[in-house]
């Protein structure tokens, strides 16, 4: 399987504390990839959800910069930071910048929530 970015839709996120954020299944279960690989695009002043939940996030930042909080703690993120998130830290994405902050975000097959 080969597929650009472009063909994965862009579905806006919606939810309490979210704010200008898109996502990209870019490779799922249908795939016969176990989990899933996303890319998210978070606009200038906004978030995602600050939220927890049972499995881990491996993200790495394509473009832009902003700040990731995880429990709590603030860690400023530019293109090529990665981050690692546990399953029960809680967590969200700002874009405190003034371009796109898009990243990847790998999950496994449950996790596809946010």
């Amino acid at each position: 399987m080969v597929r650009h970015e472009d063909d994965a839709q862009a579905v806006a996120m919606s939810g309490e504390g979210v704010i200008g954020v898109t996502k990209r299944i870019l490779i799922g279960p249908e795939d016969g990839y176990d989990g899933f690989f996303r890319v998210f695009t978070v606009e200038p002043g906004g978030k995602s959800p600050y939220h927890a939940h049972a499995w881990f996030h491996a993200n790495y930042i394509l473009e832009g910069k902003g700040t990731i909080v995880i429990d709590g703690v603030e860690k400023p993120i530019r293109a090529g930071s990665v981050a690692y998130i546990e399953g029960g830290k809680k967590h969200n994405f700002v874009n405190d910048g003034t371009e796109p902050l898009k990243f990847i975000c790998l999950v496994p097959q449950a996790g596809d929530a946010y």
